[in-house]
């Protein structure tokens, strides 16, 4: 069969679900393509091709572009099955009721996918398909039926960078992603995390890990075959522990590999001895969250699970022995007012001031502060849905949470100070002296565009120099400044996706 993954626009994080589903339908003979909706080629590449299947991977925000494509791809032909997985549709499994999909994928796709292409390459019954989720069967199977997690990692094929990287820009870009591990333990409200371990409650593991060697071995050909200065491992916690995998990655990865890499982990978890291993390995940047620096909003709303001690500790020890660090901060989370009264909590901005005076506390190199968007699925978003604070209407949020607040508690003015805040807090990081002069003045100021080209150069600088290190051709370099100036822009500015011209799948960005 011939199937068509349809993909929103390039960024600079390789689709690793896109990579691993096709590497599973190529192992069962099947033909696998892609498409790049902010190419505004669709139908071309339908009349072209004529698949059999036509698949998305969603998140929330990003899923209306997929569904606008999918009425693409039914006006075409009402023949091409058209399927849809990730994080939207596992969370929000209503998606299947309320679209023209033909069929969704609900939590892990390793062995459902193929078990589906089967029966369907086959004229089979693809309605008892564990995780495949259809019109058919939502209503006898609610919650839907879910299969045990893949327990053996290794069993899985090396991903199918040649998909991506003969068809977008990512062949040429020098950092590569991949995940060591799947699963984290922790409960954190704003993460999906905490509902999909309920949804695999009893089968299996929590965290899987690959081995250090077939980890090793799948990079080990990435590098030989694509140009790549970085590695950028994208597990929700790279490492729980110092262990026995730890010790033998810190061993084999600089000998077999050899390339800087970035990772995340929890600050409060974070010990000497385990960031002695992972600099041994040959460490270059860490991730590690603040998300509040007001502990009771951390706590009680987050549930981080963190103090402010066992955090600052963390980051104390990567400043000791000069790792770069890469913190995201929440900002823009409701509290309601009896709570902010009974608990004598400063106001929203101030709050937010605090998460800045945090991240500064903490010489974090480069952090992120985006606006709180409440996700299906999460416990953060059931709280600001059942408080009011959000109307429940996840078609409006923009695919990316660096834009205006969705919430309906806060008024134009402090929306403004708000997303000036988002902006202006790395380059406060940057120069701490701008702190008192930001909060105090610029916030304040409609000059929002000026200081996203603040924050654009910020960033830039940070990332290329400490965060992920990379080295371009003056050209190369003019055109991923240019391109990833685009990607911005596009992120911080207000989206609508063209119902009208279901063919005009392009973000219109209203300025």
């Amino acid at each position: 069969m011939k199937i068509l993954f349809v993909y929103k626009h390039v960024e600079y994080i390789d689709p690793m679900g896109i990579m691993l589903l096709s590497a599973l339908a190529k192992e069962k003979g099947h033909e696998t393509y892609l498409n790049v909706l902010s190419d505004g080629n669709l139908q071309d590449t339908l009349k072209e091709l004529n698949p059999d299947i036509v698949a998305y991977s969603a998140k929330t925000g990003e899923h209306k572009y997929y569904l606008a494509a999918n009425q693409v791809v039914k006006n075409y032909s009402k023949n091409i099955f058209s399927i849809m997985g990730g994080p939207h549709p596992t969370f929000f499994p209503e998606t299947i009721e309320k679209t023209n999909l033909d069929a969704i994928c609900v939590g892990e796709g390793d062995d459902a996918w193929p078990e589906f292409l089967e029966a369907y390459a086959n004229g089979a019954d693809i309605h008892n398909i564990p995780n495949i989720v259809t019109r058919e069967n939502r209503a006898r199977n609610s919650p839907p039926i879910i299969r045990h997690k893949k327990r053996d990692l290794d069993s899985l094929p090396f991903f199918d960078r040649e998909l991506i990287y003969y068809n977008t820009k990512l062949g040429r870009f020098p950092m590569r992603s991949f995940m060591a591990s799947r699963g984290c333990p922790y409960k954190c409200t704003y993460c999906f995390n905490r509902q999909y371990n309920q949804l695999y409650s009893g089968k299996g593991k929590v965290s899987n890990r690959y081995s250090v060697d077939r980890l090793c071995a799948e990079l080990k050909e990435l590098k030989l075959r694509w140009p790549t200065q970085v590695i950028k491992f994208y597990d929700d916690i790279f490492t729980l522990r110092e262990d026995e995998w730890l010790e033998e990655f810190s061993e084999k990865y600089p000998k077999e590999v050899g390339l800087p890499f970035h990772c995340l982990v929890r600050a409060d978890i974070l010990t000497e001895g385990m960031l002695l291993k992972l600099k041994k390995a040959g460490i270059q940047s860490i991730s590690m969250s603040i998300e509040a620096g007001n502990e009771f909003v951390r706590e009680h709303i987050l549930e981080r699970g963190m103090s402010t001690e066992a955090m600052i500790r963390g980051f104390d020890l990567c400043y000791k022995h000069g790792v770069y660090t890469f913190a995201n901060t929440i900002l823009a989370i409701p509290v309601k007012k009896e709570v902010e009264e009974k608990y004598h909590l400063p106001s929203a901005l101030e709050r937010d001031i605090e998460s800045l005076d945090m991240n500064i506390r903490c010489h974090v190199t480069f952090g992120e502060f985006p606006i709180l968007f409440p996700y299906p699925g999460t416990k953060l978003g059931q709280y600001c849905a059942e408080n009011g604070f959000f109307d429940g209407d996840y078609d409006k949020l923009h695919m990316s949470y660096s834009t205006e607040s969705p919430m309906n508690c806060f008024s134009p003015e402090e929306k403004l100070k708000q997303i000036n805040l988002s902006l202006l807090g790395l380059v406060c990081l940057m120069f701490p002296w701008m702190r008192d002069i930001t909060i105090n003045r610029l916030i304040k100021l409609p000059l929002t565009r000026l200081y996203f080209f603040f924050y654009y150069l910020a960033k830039v600088y940070l990332i290329k120099t400490k965060i992920y290190p990379m080295r371009f051709s003056p050209g190369d370099f003019i055109k991923n400044a240019w391109y990833s100036l685009s990607l911005e822009w596009f992120k911080h500015s207000k989206e609508k996706v063209h119902q009208e011209k279901p063919h005009s799948l392009t973000a219109g960005v209203s300025k």
